[in-house]
Order: structure tokens, then C-alpha cells, then sequence
């Protein structure tokens, strides 16, 4: 018994995975940028990534992460009701204005953070869910670790640069699309950060959005601008288009124009570049093999999960799949048993390996049926 190769091609010419290709300029205006599919994450546009910068306000988005997570595992609720500490009420840059002993629910202080990034609700987040906001930095820095953020530091809750340089907050683009990826499993944050006005404090101040894409940029929902002198303009985006969510990540534009304007390029030049596209699907008839001594000649086999890749539509045509199967199978053989493999690749990249199984049992031939078959 051999393996026999089935090489079924869709084309017999192929392109790079990069085919597709997001001209900047000569002269990108911003330090640092990153464009992702969300489900995936796969990368579809960087330039220099992994380049550190101040995140200013986007640090917020770990913020929004870690209490979340504790909200999830039942340690805090978003109903609980913070009372504005001192040093809350004192921390300047975007704010709601908390007076000390003011109280809201952590659900309403976690809006006025995600939709106008206030940096008093965010001391005051911290202080209850963290016992201090020192105690919530080191929460936030542990995050840091089971996202695998290897150039990321905080030393505050709220992006300020209020340390000196070699002693601040440190992040990247590669980075913050991993908190923003992580994010998307809780959809509060997207029913908040899509908000473009909401009133508070009884309707005396009205929470304005930062994020001028919103209303704007079809399918925009999220996440987090931010400014600081240090870090200079930025601004984490996602869209979701066609079944397609995308991340993209600016940082350090000259101005809050720029970082909207090049954001929008980059989600449009990935809207209209890309799609989703099932390239294997569970339950797909890939083909039949024949059984030694089997109640049945042969078994039909299955694929047995679903593969999705981002493609472009030329990237699409060029697909190949290559079928690894037995000539002949022993009978008997059971539902489910593996029996080969599906790779599909594309050009010299393997985009997937996908096992191939039974699509039922098959018995083997006894003494007597073998001998009727000589008759």
C-alpha cells in the first residue's frame, strides 16, 4: 500500500500571500502603523510595527480589557458603584470633572473611558477594581504577558505622559492590535465605543466621542484615539464590512486629521483588497478510497474542518490543493477515522493541513462473503 498524491489545481499559476500591496508614500505621515483581519490576525499592512512609542490615550484599551476580564470571572460587576477618590477628582487631561465622593456604576465610568477618555474615571476604575491604581498597573502589565506584548510597559492607568521619557508608558502597533483583537470578545466595548453622544451626569454633560470616524467611515464601531505631545496622534480603529472585521493601528500623525485620514485609507485599501473566503469546509466530500475486503467497495471521505483564509480575488483563483490519501484501505474502517490530508497552499505558503476521515462505518468481508465473491 502507497500513498498516491492528488494535486487538484484551481490555476497553474499562483502569487505571493502579499499580492495585494497598501502604498504609504515615500514619506508616511506617522511613526508607526498596522492593518489586520480580526478573526485571524492576519496581517494585511504594517510599518514598523514593533517600532515603541508612547500609546497615550490608546493605553486605555487595557484598561477596558482587564475589567473586563475581571467582570467576566465575576470579581467585579458592572453595577458596582465607585466612589471618586481624591486623587481621582485631581488627575487632569480628559475628564468628566469628578468631585470627590461623586458616584457612578463602573458601567458609567467605563463609558465616559471608552467614549471621551477620561482620565479621572479611569483613576477611579483602578482604585476599585485594583485597590489603588498602582495595584491596577501591575494587572495590566501581567495582561501584557498571556497576550504575548513583548514591547509594552505601563507605569499609569490613563496614557498621560506625566514621567520622564525613558521611564513612561511604551508600546506599539503590533502590540495594541493584540489588545484590540482580545477586546472583540466583549461586546459591551463595541456598544460603548460606538457611541457618538450619550448624556451624564443626569444630562448636565454630554460625552462626545473622540473618534471622528464614527457616523462617517461605513462600519466603524471602535476603538480608541489618543494625543499626547510625547506620542503624537493615534488611533485604534475597527470596521467590519461583509462579514470581514478589520483592526487598524496609527500612531504618531501630526494631527488628528491625518491619523482619521490615513486610517480610513487603510480600512477602505483592506475592504476593498481582501474577503474572507472558505477555502476547505467541515462536512466537504474531498473524494472516495477503495476498501481491501470491505462489506462496501470504498468509503467516501470528508473534510473534517473549515478553514478560512483572507485572500485577494486573483489570490483566490491560485489556490491549490494537494490530497494525500491511501490507494487501498483494510477494512473494516470506523465514521470519523482518519484516513489522510488536504493541504491547500498558495504558491510556496501552506495555508492550511486539513485532516480527511470516514464518512461511515464500513465492515469487513467475512470467510463466506469472501468466497461468494469467486462465484
Amino acid at each position: 500500500m502507497y500513498i498516491r498524491s492528488l494535486c487538484v489545481a484551481l490555476c497553474l499559476s499562483y502569487v505571493p500571500l502579499q499580492a495585494a500591496v497598501f502604498d504609504p508614500g515615500p514619506n508616511p505621515p506617522y511613526a508607526a502603523a498596522i492593518l489586520l483581519e480580526a478573526e485571524s490576525g492576519a496581517v494585511l499592512f504594517a510599518h514598523n510595527p514593533d517600532l515603541q512609542r508612547s500609546p497615550a490615550s490608546t493605553l486605555k484599551l487595557m484598561l477596558e480589557l482587564v475589567v473586563m476580564d475581571l467582570v467576566k470571572a465575576g470579581k467585579v460587576a458592572l453595577d458596582d458603584p465607585i466612589r471618586a477618590s481624591r486623587r481621582a477628582a485631581r488627575t487632569g487631561g480628559s475628564q468628566v470633572y469628578l468631585a470627590q465622593g461623586e458616584v457612578f456604576t463602573l458601567e458609567q465610568l467605563m463609558e465616559t473611558v471608552v467614549i471621551v477618555s477620561a482620565n479621572d474615571a479611569c483613576v477611579a476604575i483602578a482604585e476599585h477594581v485594583g485597590g489603588s491604581a498602582e495595584g491596577f498597573v501591575d494587572l495590566m502589565n501581567s495582561r501584557t504577558q498571556s497576550l504575548g506584548m513583548k514591547h509594552t510597559r505601563y507605569v499609569n492607568v490613563h496614557g498621560l505622559d506625566d514621567t520622564p521619557r525613558n521611564k513612561g508608558n511604551i508600546t506599539t502597533a503590533r502590540d495594541l492590535s493584540k489588545i484590540a483583537r482580545a477586546l472583540l470578545e466583549y461586546p459591551e466595548i463595541l456598544a460603548w465605543s460606538s457611541i457618538r453622544f450619550k448624556p451624564f451626569r443626569n444630562g448636565k454633560f454630554t460625552l462626545r466621542a473622540t473618534n471622528k470616524l464614527l457616523g462617517r467611515f461605513r462600519g466603524v464601531d471602535g476603538f480608541k484615539t489618543g494625543y499626547t505631545r510625547r506620542a503624537g496622534y493615534c488611533l485604534v480603529a475597527t470596521a467590519e464590512r461583509h462579514e470581514m472585521r478589520l483592526i487598524s493601528v496609527i500612531l504618531g500623525a501630526p494631527s488628528a486629521r491625518v491619523r482619521t485620514r490615513e486610517t480610513s485609507r487603510l480600512l477602505n485599501w483592506g475592504f476593498n483588497s481582501f474577503s474572507r473566503v472558505p477555502i476547505v469546509e467541515t462536512g466537504e466530500l474531498i473524494g472516495k478510497v477503495v476498501l481491501d475486503w470491505g462489506i462496501e467497495p470504498e468509503v467516501r471521505v470528508l473534510a473534517q474542518d473549515t478553514v478560512v483564509a483572507v485572500l485577494t480575488p486573483e489570490q483566490e483563483k491560485q489556490i491549490v490543493r494537494h490530497l494525500e490519501l491511501p490507494e487501498e484501505l483494510p477494512a473494516p474502517v470506523a465514521a470519523g477515522d482518519e484516513v489522510g490530508k488536504l493541504r491547500v497552499s498558495l504558491g510556496d505558503s501552506l495555508l492550511a493541513e486539513v485532516p480527511i476521515h470516514a464518512e461511515k462505518t464500513i465492515g469487513r468481508m467475512g470467510l463466506w462473503d469472501k468466497l461468494m465473491t469467486y462465484f
